[in-house]
């Protein structure tokens, strides 16, 4: 029986040493690592680029108090490769560099419009980087967008980028693209890719210098980056970037404002909710899709500026066709931009009509691509008030 006891003592005891020494190891390896919270890049000359690495420190990856100082350091590196300018990274800061955490891919306007794809690929060829990283388009270059949100990262930067695309789906009710889902995209004819427009905020009053904090706040959401492939074609300003999250399912609550039907001087604030019945249905005749939409929506109306009683029947069903005009005439105008100016179907149509073929090669024969630009589209909207105010 003693035996048996100092038999399980000592397994014991060597299974406490290896917990012991493994902890150690991977706690020394973890302070040798530098973690990229975001990456961006930057057009350069003939064909390198400008690689920018957003790194930060273990402890400021959990949250944790490292006794003040940065927690994060932005380094550029002109390159002609993702690898090169990943090692260039690793040999500056001192750490080997690990991209298990990055959050944010951020790609300039001018790159964005001579295609990703090819870096985004290589990208995501690093076993490390994950598929819900997400992606942007930064209208004055990735570096200036980086080093915009830099003054704030202060205790978790990885935590503060979760955040912000947070506030940017809640608040601004805009959708956000993910690696994997912009790859998808990229490659597939069935819908195209759109990811977030940033731009520089230029209301903001330059009259005197502005202070790191201030300069921090200057970028703005400008809506959505509309894609064809993996070239970035043009865009959609924040209020078609709301109606196409509410047409494609992105975000079935959002807020939007109408002329007062019986006092235009004034506005009535009403919150949209996409209901499940709303159906859009994709045929091709003669070459030409034919794409029904049909919408019904509940309005909850939030705020009337003037003194009018919406509760009344007469005057709900002016608010009523006053809200189902807007939209009518507003989507109208979104889906003519994507579809007859970009030649995009970033709605995702394509996917919809992949049902009414029996095999891929029957579908790929349709091409898609080609006769998206002649779709002709009907559009009903029914508008139920809910509430009135």
């Amino acid at each position: 029986m003693d035996r048996k006891i100092k038999v399980i003592s000592l397994f014991l005891s060597i299974a406490i040493c290896a917990v012991t020494l493994v902890g150690c190891y991977n706690n020394g390896e973890i302070e040798n690592l530098a973690y990229v919270i975001a990456i961006g890049i930057d057009e350069a000359d003939s064909n390198s680029f400008n690689l920018i690495f957003q790194t930060a420190v273990p402890k400021s990856i959990a949250g944790g108090s490292g006794g003040g100082g940065e927690t994060t350091v932005i380094t550029s590196f002109k390159t002609d490769n993702f690898l090169s300018g990943l090692k260039k990274t690793g040999e500056y800061v001192g750490r080997k560099i690990n991209l298990s955490h990055t959050k944010i891919i951020v790609v300039s306007e001018k790159v964005a419009k001579e295609g990703v794809t090819a870096f985004l690929n290589g990208l995501q060829q690093n076993m490390e980087i994950r598929p819900n990283v997400n992606v942007i388009i930064a209208a004055d270059g990735a570096k200036k967008y980086i080093e915009s949100v830099h003054p704030k990262l202060s205790s978790s930067p990885a935590k503060y980028y979760d955040l912000l695309f947070k506030s940017y789906e809640t608040d601004f009710l805009v959708p956000s693209t993910q690696l994997e889902d912009y790859l998808y995209r990229a490659k597939n004819y069935g819908a195209q890719p759109v990811a977030i427009y940033m731009g520089i905020d230029k209301d903001i009053n330059e009259s005197s210098k502005p202070s790191a904090d201030e300069e921090s706040k200057k970028m703005i959401i400008e809506g959505l980056a509309v894609f064809k492939m993996d070239k970035m074609v043009g865009n959609l300003d924040p209020q078609e970037a709301t109606l196409f999250a509410l047409l494609t399912g992105a975000n079935n609550n959002i807020n939007i404002e109408v002329k007062d039907p019986l006092d235009d001087r004034f506005k009535v604030l009403g919150n949209i909710i996409k209901e499940k019945s709303s159906i859009t249905k994709v045929t091709v005749k003669n070459g030409k899709p034919e794409i029904d939409i049909n919408l019904k929506l509940k309005i909850d109306v939030k705020a009337v500026q003037s003194d009018n009683d919406y509760d009344e029947p007469d005057k709900a069903a002016k608010l009523k066709k006053a809200y189902e005009d807007y939209l009518n005439e507003a989507l109208k105008a979104l889906l003519s931009k994507a579809t007859y100016d970009f030649k995009s179907d970033i709605f995702g149509f394509g996917e919809l009509t992949k049902r009414n073929f029996n095999t891929i090669e029957e579908w790929e024969k349709a091409k898609w691509p080609e006769i998206f630009p002649q779709s002709e589209y009907k559009i009903k909207i029914d508008v139920n008030i809910i509430r009135q105010g």
